[in-house]
């Protein structure tokens, strides 16, 4: 083992001990094994899973500390790991799979019948270190902060399901939904359609006046619904609609908003039991729609969703920093999910810095 630092024997974690008890603690600090780095944690995003996983479902066993979404710096690298890498910062693919399954060997990771993943099958990142295996990382250049490239996770996935749309120019596209990885798909469909349209869904007006500052055009569906409010934006129908929510108002709103012989994708994950009205199903049916559903993100030798996503971040192309609306100390964990489960609190990215 080779390391930048002395590394302590004990560091500061939120550790999750059952549903809704979570506790800021001191535990160990993993060891290194061979072909893994030790990961000093400067970032981690709280992602719109951690809440039910938190506070509703939990994890797969306790205790555990939860956060996929994370950057750092490499303090000291296990053996038989080249020595450069101390000292380099990287973000991380979350997914540990199994690579033996079917999926596994055409190297389709998110597929993996058999997979483990840091924040909720594993240990996680609200903790000042992570053990790390050495294709797991994503690095990234100084001229990057931390919390910007905390964001590759979020943008690997929805540029994900953006390449699933296959979008063409000229295409008219819907993204339901106001989150993080609503604004992230809208944008990269924007720089992908042309003279399209980009229009954002949602009904809390605070986010669609933020969206409407990125240059989307919205609608309300507190007001108007879905397809009406496209009209209104003389669109008949979008050509590609993105459903980042996962409820039954927003998947229905989709399948109506989209054109004749248009695409659904969808991303958002559903935290209860969904059901489809009849005349939506007949919907797909009429329109002759393609529903494509889209999880995780591509991370194998033919697409890499998370090194384009650092490279468009490396650009300066984006105002990534925006959706960052709030960060907190570990320490300071009710205050973040307070924010976060406060519907008057406009919040869009909530993280955990540690330095």
């Amino acid at each position: 083992m080779k390391g930048l630092v002395k590394i302590p024997e004990k560091m500061n974690a939120l550790v999750l001990h059952g549903v809704g008890d979570l506790r800021y603690e001191q535990v160990e600090v993993p060891k290194l094994e061979e072909g893994t780095v030790l990961l000093k944690i400067k970032a981690c995003g709280i992602c719109s899973s951690d809440i039910p996983r938190i506070f509703v479902n939990g994890t797969y066993h306790f205790p555990t500390i939860p956060g996929h979404e994370f950057s750092g710096e490499i303090v000291a690298v296990g053996d038989g790991v080249d020595e450069s890498l101390l000292g380099k910062r990287s973000c991380v693919f979350p997914m540990l799979p199994c690579r033996s399954c079917r999926a596994c060997k055409i190297e389709e990771w998110a597929q993996c019948s058999g997979y483990s993943y840091f924040g909720s099958r594993c240990d996680g990142a609200f903790a000042e270190y992570l053990v790390v295996p050495t294709w797991n990382l994503v690095p990234f250049s100084d001229t990057l902060s931390f919390e910007e490239a905390a964001l590759c996770e979020p943008a690997a996935v929805s540029l994900h399901a953006v390449n699933i749309a296959d979008l063409k120019e000229g295409d008219n596209v819907a993204v339901i939904g106001t989150g993080t990885i609503a604004f992230l798909i809208g944008t990269f469909a924007k720089s992908k359609i042309g003279g399209g349209k980009v229009v954002v869904v949602g009904r809390s007006e605070n986010k669609l006046e933020y969206a409407r500052g990125l240059g989307f055009e919205t609608v309300n569906t507190s007001e108007t619904e879905a397809a009406d409010g496209l009209k209104a934006l003389g669109i008949d129908g979008a050509d590609k609609v993105f459903e980042a929510v996962g409820q039954n108002e927003a998947i229905s709103n989709a399948i109506k908003a989209a054109a004749a012989l248009g695409t659904v994708v969808l991303v958002g994950n559903p935290e209860n039991d969904l059901k489809l009205e009849k005349n939506v199903y007949w919907s797909i049916l009429r329109k002759q729609l393609k529903v494509c559903g889209s999880w995780n993100s591509n991370y194998n030798s033919k697409i890499n969703d998370w090194k384009n996503a650092i490279e468009i971040f490396e650009s300066g192309r984006l105002n990534l920093k925006g959706l960052i609306t709030h960060t907190f100390k570990m320490e300071d964990m009710e205050k973040a999910f307070e924010a976060i489960r406060d519907p008057k609190c406009f919040t869009l990215k909530v993280m955990f810095t540690m330095d």
